[in-house]
C-alpha cells in the first residue's frame, strides 16, 4: 500500500520534461460509441504531433482492431506469457498511433498469477518516457477489470447517449467508481444527440442523480457529438470517422475534443503511465 501511495504522488515525466496523460474512455453499456471515441481521439492527438498509445482494455473483444481494420500479429497474451517483448507486441497504425492489442480469452489483468504479473510489469517498464498520451479503451459495464482500469487512470471519460439505459448504466458506473474506488471527477462525453437541448438533458440527468445520491462527485461536460448516419457508415467500412470524412462535422468534433484533452491540467494525485499500468495489473489502490 505504501508503494502504491508513493506512486500516486508522482507524475510520470517524459524525457524532455513532458508529462504522460493517462485517459480511460468508458461507458455503462455497449454500443454508445466508446471505442469509436478512442480510435478517433487518438488520431486527432497524433495529428497534433503527440505520441499516442491505445491500450485495449477489453479482454474479450478486439474492437480497436476492427475500427482500424488491422490484424496485429501479437497481443497482450504474448506479453503475459513472455513469448514476445513489448516492442514486438506494440502495433503501429498507418496514422502513427501505437496499439497494445487485447487478447480474446485471456484472464482479466487482475486475475493473472504473480509470475505473469511480474512478466508484464517488467515489459511495461520499457515504455517509460515514450508517449504523451495513453488512452485506455475499457470494456463496457462495471466488472472488476473495468473498475481497476478506470481507477488507475488520471482522467475518466464516460461516453453516454440519450438512450435511457445508457444514462442509467452510466450513472451506475459513476456510482461504483465513486463509492468503492473514491473517484470524484468524471468527464462526460454525450454522443448521438439530435439537438443541443438533448445533449444538455443527458448531462443534466447525470448531474441531478449524482448531486442527489453521491457525495462530492463532480461531473464535467467535456464534449458533445451530434447524431450522424455517416458514423455508422465509417464503422461498416472500418475507417475511423476522422479519416472517413476528414473535413466533416464529426471529424471536426474529434479535433476539438483533442484540444480540450490537451488543455486538461495534470492536477490529480495519481501518477502517469507507469502508475496506471502497474495498478491495472496488480489491482492495488
Amino acid at each position: 500500500m505504501d508503494q502504491a501511495k508513493n506512486l500516486r504522488n508522482q507524475v510520470a515525466k517524459k524525457k524532455g520534461g513532458r508529462s504522460t496523460k493517462v485517459l480511460s474512455v468508458t461507458s455503462g453499456k455497449g454500443g454508445v460509441g466508446k471505442t469509436q471515441t478512442v480510435a478517433n481521439l487518438a488520431i486527432a492527438l497524433r495529428e497534433k504531433g503527440n505520441e499516442v498509445l491505445i491500450f485495449d482494455g477489453d479482454m474479450g473483444l478486439a474492437n480497436i482492431d476492427i475500427i482500424y481494420n488491422i490484424s496485429p500479429p501479437y497481443n497482450l497474451k504474448h506479453l503475459v506469457d513472455g513469448s514476445k517483448s513489448i516492442d514486438e507486441v506494440l502495433f503501429k497504425s498507418e496514422d502513427g498511433v501505437y496499439i497494445l492489442p487485447a487478447a480474446s480469452g485471456i484472464q482479466e489483468l487482475t486475475n493473472l498469477d504473480q509470475v505473469h504479473k511480474m512478466n508484464l510489469i517488467s515489459q511495461i517498464d520499457q515504455l517509460e518516457g515514450r508517449f504523451d498520451y495513453v488512452i485506455i479503451d475499457t470494456a463496457a459495464g462495471i466488472s472488476d477489470n473495468v473498475m481497476y482500469l478506470n481507477s488507475a487512470s488520471q482522467f475518466i471519460l464516460v461516453v453516454v447517449t440519450p438512450e435511457p439505459t445508457s444514462i442509467t448504466d452510466a450513472y451506475a458506473l459513476i456510482k461504483v467508481l465513486s463509492t468503492r474506488y473514491s473517484e470524484k471527477e468524471f468527464y462526460i462525453i454525450t454522443n448521438q444527440t439530435r439537438t443541443e437541448a438533448e445533449s444538455k438533458m443527458v448531462f443534466n440527468s447525470l448531474v441531478s442523480a449524482a448531486d442527489k445520491y453521491l457525495d462530492s462527485v463532480q461531473l464535467w461536460h467535456l464534449h458533445n457529438f451530434p447524431y450522424s448516419e455517416k458514423v455508422r457508415q465509417s464503422i461498416t467500412r472500418q475507417v475511423p470517422m476522422i479519416k472517413f470524412e476528414k473535413e466533416g462535422e464529426i471529424a471536426d468534433c474529434y479535433r476539438e475534443l483533442a484540444k480540450k484533452i490537451e488543455a486538461l491540467e495534470l492536477e490529480r494525485t495519481k501518477g502517469g503511465m507507469q502508475f496506471f499500468l502497474k495498478q491495472a495489473i496488480t489491482g492495488n489502490g
